[in-house]
């Protein structure tokens, strides 16, 4: 009996762990992307969480052809080279968070932000850029990266959590953008 509420316990302390550490910052991450691509006009046509689905596939799979300029921004290009949708959501986060952790890591090592700055050369640059092309790799392949680097028993909870989050956070996106879309 005791090894059942050791397990519930457990499993609650990891519920506010996997909330404050996927779902939250998924779905804060998510409203901060919908709220750039309403921003930037590229969920302009969308009436509801099916159109909104939609529009949000179209745009990861749009392709510029030669001569033509794209129209999206920077964030919305990484978005969509990681796939749209909750995949590229987490992938970009992942991206993100990993490249943070290194740079802040680069900085730390080398003695702080002004030290980092003297540091900086044609070296520096070009191991950064290695690095952020192995952390691209990372972030495609997040759900692996994610299984390495959580120590946990419910890794189920993480991804279902992260789901929730990226749900969460398009729906707010969709109410906002009905919001601001009626009359008066």
């Amino acid at each position: 009996m005791d090894d059942i509420r050791g397990v519930g316990v457990d499993f609650i302390k990891e519920l506010f762990w996997v909330l404050g550490l996927a779902s939250l910052p998924v779905g804060i991450f998510t409203m901060a992307i919908g709220w750039w691509a309403m921003r930037n006009g590229h969920l302009d046509d969308i009436t509801d969480a099916n159109s909104m689905q939609l529009k949000l596939k179209a745009l990861s799979k749009q392709k510029v052809k030669k001569g033509e300029v794209d129209k999206r921004d920077f964030v919305h290009k990484k978005w969509s080279k990681f796939g749209g949708g909750f995949y590229g959501i987490v992938a970009l986060l992942t991206y993100v968070v990993v490249e943070a952790r290194e740079l802040i890591d680069l900085v730390v090592h080398l003695g702080g932000f002004i030290e980092f700055i003297k540091h900086l050369n044609i070296g520096t640059m070009v191991s950064m850029l290695i690095n952020a092309l192995m952390n691209f790799v990372y972030a495609i392949a997040w759900p692996w990266y994610w299984i390495e680097n959580i120590d946990t028993s419910f890794i189920w909870l993480w991804f279902i959590a992260a789901y929730a989050g990226y749900w969460g956070g398009m729906r707010v996106v969709l109410i906002h953008k009905q919001r601001n879309s009626e009359p008066g």
